[in-house]
């Protein structure tokens, strides 16, 4: 029997790397977005490469939506042989800037309670020797200025999912977490885009291939005793940082690092 892969985010950026190269591995590919053009334009393109592939429209807080999804990937597959948690959105913006508590709530609900949800609804599919993998940041291991609420939440995400690992070893279900750098997406452009005058002051930033990511990811999910991947060397560095510096020298590196609004 094939084996099926289900994607949240899929339709575009790393999600759709993802899915191509699953596809290529030979599983049926599932892509959960909201955009339904995105997802037809994506299907389209993986049908093109031979790959078996089918989406659903849906936002991950909409319980409702969800379930039916569960149902339709019950009725037509029986199961997932993988589950990757990967859509969310990033609101670059002071806390105290943000204009309403339900804008901060939704942010929250995107990032984290959406994934939280999504793996509560969608697990009972995995079987034996499935895989499960939760993509967070490497902005999970520190909070940065500006990003207060996207930190939050993927710190949370990391925490959620050595959880959930601890949860499922019984039924050797692998979990996974990833803490990807920046990649050229397109929620990457419209961050920048929509960043604030403070934040484009920094250099530059060094931006991954979510093809280059991808593959590394999923390479290292070949291996169960992983837990935490880290894709980029930028973000392998910082972790390493963080393990060894005592606290007031990483955060003396990290301020100065990291752009924050100045008097």
């Amino acid at each position: 029997m094939k084996k099926v892969a289900l994607i949240t985010g899929g339709s575009s950026g790393l999600g759709f790397s993802f899915a191509k190269l699953l596809g290529k591995d030979g599983y049926d590919v599932i892509i959960v977005a909201r955009n339904q053009k995105r997802i037809t334009d994506a299907v389209a393109e993986l049908t093109a490469l031979g790959i078996n592939a089918k989406g659903f429209s849906c936002n991950i807080t909409d319980e409702a939506g969800l379930k039916n999804i569960y149902a339709d990937v019950k009725k037509d597959y029986g199961k997932l042989d993988f589950l990757i948690l990967n859509a969310g959105r990033v609101s670059t913006i002071l806390l105290s800037d943000y204009q309403s508590t339900s804008q901060m709530r939704q942010d929250l609900e995107v990032d984290l309670w959406g994934t939280i949800l999504t793996a509560h609804i969608l697990t009972p599919l995995l079987v034996k020797n499935s895989k499960v993998l939760l993509v967070s940041s490497g902005f999970g291991l520190i909070g940065v200025a500006g990003y207060s609420i996207y930190c939050a939440a993927k710190a949370g995400i990391l925490n959620f999912g050595e959880s959930l690992r601890r949860e499922l070893l019984h039924k050797n279900i692998n979990v996974y977490a990833t803490t990807p750098s920046d990649m050229d997406t397109p929620q990457f452009r419209e961050e920048v885009k929509n960043a604030p005058t403070w934040m484009k002051k920094e250099s530059p930033r060094k931006l991954m291939k979510t093809e280059d990511a991808a593959a590394k990811i999923l390479k290292k999910t070949k291996g169960k005793r992983t837990y935490l991947i880290i894709p980029a060397s930028d973000v392998n560095l910082l972790s390493n940082l963080t393990k060894i510096l005592p606290r007031k020298f990483r955060d003396y590196l990290l301020d100065d690092m990291f752009p924050r609004p100045l008097a």
